[in-house]
């Protein structure tokens, strides 16, 4: 993700807790002419009612450190929006500040300016304390499974089944499911059950390690069971038979980022934010403390910013 999605996804993030649930945020609309070209992209719209009133506001994201302050001519470009388009309202939003040129236009042309700064954890000691999140990441590892068909299915569909499984490694896709169309391995079976086994990883916790396990898992559900397609058609699953080792893994996760999102033109902090970010399966997620400096509300959000979708 660049750092213009970032910053907009931020204020998108702020905006969010601030508003009423009603009220609509819309992020990077395209907006095309009568001959489908585009003419314009908005960063964020938002979009609600206030009594009998609808009302629709944009806010702009520039986020270009190595241009400087944000010049007076992107106000008047925001100016010319905000009259083309009907807004009721327009903010612009700089991570590095604004000209003497910009400000004194953004209060004549009614365009709200605001910042977002980095800051530091020395500067919000007096709400957060947390240097570090301790992550304890579960894993396991497969060292052999066996497939237990169920003894009500006949000798000829056993041995089918046994010639499906010569010299299939435990990565090919052999497990049929009656809860999905996919078809999937003994090792994805493993992880689905040991994540499933309420308790399974306490006794590695909070110091780490692994442990050896064997596991029977029985499938007696008809309507949710495992099944393998052969030859002689599908052959259900009665239990699985696992072997292999769970583990957990310790991890001190720093704060990725301390920042602060200020109203120029009314001189008023808005909020302040300290947030990590960790891995989790291929995804990065990212856990944020956001402080609302009007209220004193610190609210606490778990979102995913990329990895699989």
């Amino acid at each position: 993700m660049n750092t213009g999605k970032i910053l907009e996804s931020f204020i998108r993030q702020i905006e969010k807790i601030l508003l009423p649930h009603e009220f609509k945020i819309i992020s990077n609309e395209k907006v095309f002419n009568d001959e489908g070209i585009q003419i314009a992209e908005f960063d964020i719209e938002i979009e609600g009612k206030v009594g009998s009133t609808n009302l629709k506001w944009l806010i702009e994201c520039r986020d270009r450190p190595t241009q400087g302050a944000a010049p007076g001519s992107w106000i008047e470009q925001l100016v010319g929006r905000r009259d083309r388009f009907k807004f009721n309202k327009v903010i612009a939003v700089s991570t590095t500040g604004f000209a003497e040129g910009a400000i004194s236009y953004a209060k004549e042309a009614d365009i709200e300016i605001r910042t977002v700064t980095e800051s530091n954890l020395e500067q919000i000691r007096d709400w957060f304390l947390i240097e570090t999140m301790s992550l304890f990441k579960r894993g396991g590892k497969l060292e052999n499974a066996t497939l237990l068909v169920d003894p009500n299915e006949p000798e000829e569909s056993r041995n089918a089944v046994k010639e499906k499984l010569k010299n299939q490694g435990m990565n090919i896709p052999i497990l049929s499911s009656t809860d999905h169309d996919s078809t999937i391995t003994v090792v994805t079976a493993f992880q689905s059950a040991i994540n499933s086994i309420e308790g399974l990883y306490d006794p590695l916790i909070p110091q780490g390690g692994t442990k050896p396990i064997k596991l029977r898992v029985a499938y007696p559900k008809d309507e949710s069971h495992y099944f393998v397609k052969t030859s002689k058609g599908n052959v259900r699953i009665k239990e699985i038979l696992f072997h292999g080792e769970i583990s957990v893994t310790l991890e001190e996760v720093p704060i990725a980022a301390v920042k602060k999102y200020h109203n120029l033109s009314g001189s008023e902090d808005i909020a302040t934010t300290a947030n990590f970010n960790f891995d989790v399966d291929g995804n990065t997620l990212e856990i944020s403390f956001n402080k609302l400096s009007e209220t004193g509300e610190t609210h606490v959000l778990l979102r995913k910013i990329n990895g699989k979708a």
